[in-house]
Order: C-alpha cells, then sequence, then structure tokens
C-alpha cells in the first residue's frame, strides 16, 4: 500500500510539474510591445465635441519621446500639443505591464490640468490593438466612460488612437467619438 501511495505522490508531483513548465513557458513577454513606444514620435491630433455644435474641431500637432525608464519595466513618453493658434500643452505618459493583473497600465499626467487618469489596457496580439475604459465625471458633475483604442501598424512605425465617451445622460449606445490621433515613428 505504501509503494502505491509512493507512487501516487511521485506521479501527482510530475503531473504538477510538469504543467508548471507549460505554464512558465506561455508567460507573456511585454518587452517587445513596451518597446514599440520607444523612439521620437510626430503627429496630428483632432479634438471632437459632439455635445456641443458651437465649438470647432481642436487641431493639434505632437512631438513625442518615448524612453525604457524603471529597469525597463515602464515606457515613459514625454509629449507636446501645439494648437494652431501656438497654445501648448504637455503630456507625460508612464505605461507598463501589470503582472498580477495581466494587462498593461497608462498613466497620464497634464501640465493644463490637475487630475490624472490612470487605468489597465488589454492586448490584442494578432490586431495589435490595446483597448480600454476610464470613468470620469464631466461637467456639470455628470458621471461618464472613456473608451480608449490604440493601434499599432505591422511595422510599429505608426500608432492611431481613438477615444470615445458616454455620459450617463446620453442614450444607450450613444458612443461619440471625442478624439482621435496618429503618430509616426521619426526616421
Amino acid at each position: 500500500m505504501n509503494n502505491q501511495i509512493s507512487k501516487l505522490i511521485a506521479l501527482l508531483f510530475f503531473a504538477c510539474s510538469t504543467a508548471l513548465a507549460q505554464n512558465e513557458s506561455k508567460t507573456f513577454d511585454p518587452q517587445p510591445v513596451l518597446g514599440t513606444f520607444v523612439g521620437e514620435w510626430t503627429g496630428q491630433a483632432t479634438a471632437y465635441f459632439p455635445r456641443d455644435s458651437s465649438k470647432t474641431n481642436r487641431l493639434e500637432s505632437i512631438q513625442a519621446v518615448g524612453k525604457k525608464t524603471l529597469k525597463d519595466t515602464y515606457v515613459e513618453i514625454k509629449s507636446s500639443w501645439t494648437q494652431e493658434d501656438g497654445s501648448t500643452r504637455e503630456l507625460l505618459e508612464l505605461v507598463n505591464y501589470h503582472v498580477r493583473k495581466d494587462s498593461f497600465q497608462v498613466l497620464y499626467l497634464y501640465d493644463n490640468w490637475p487630475g490624472r487618469v490612470d487605468y489597465p489596457l488589454s492586448y490584442n496580439e494578432e490586431t495589435r490593438t490595446f483597448k480600454g475604459y476610464d470613468t470620469f465625471i464631466a461637467r456639470g458633475g455628470i458621471p461618464a466612460e472613456e473608451k480608449v483604442e490604440w493601434v499599432i501598424s505591422k511595422d510599429g512605425n505608426e500608432i492611431r488612437g481613438t477615444e470615445y465617451n458616454h455620459l450617463s445622460t446620453d442614450p444607450d449606445g450613444y458612443w461619440p467619438k471625442t478624439f482621435e490621433y496618429v503618430l509616426r515613428r521619426k526616421e
């Protein structure tokens, strides 16, 4: 009987260690994805105001630099956004991979707004697409959600970002586009 128990324990140990080894070999490596953001970028952005027809779209040119930081666990992207009238705003983004949550995280810090935006982004390797949601309070104290999508070109030299939002006072399913940009890697 003891011999059978010993064999069963050995078999269970072998099965568990094999399963663990297989899982370890399937561990996601975020470094190539994070590395996509490293470099110098230039681009254009458009802000839309779908709920205020009196406002015209805001156009901005973008200059950005992404570099790895904090032992290569984050990519820090510093960017400058210049409007047609010459006014400029600065943005700092920190992007990393949160192993425990199995998602990327993005933190936005702005020089023209005292708040911060911090939310998870899922990543689809096949489509090279990030998607995420954030909640916020819109003007007038209205609860709202923002939906973000970033698409990276196959060659990694272009990033297209689109944002949509939904106010709690909007009809169900109404998610108008509020912002979009295209960044291209400088050569």
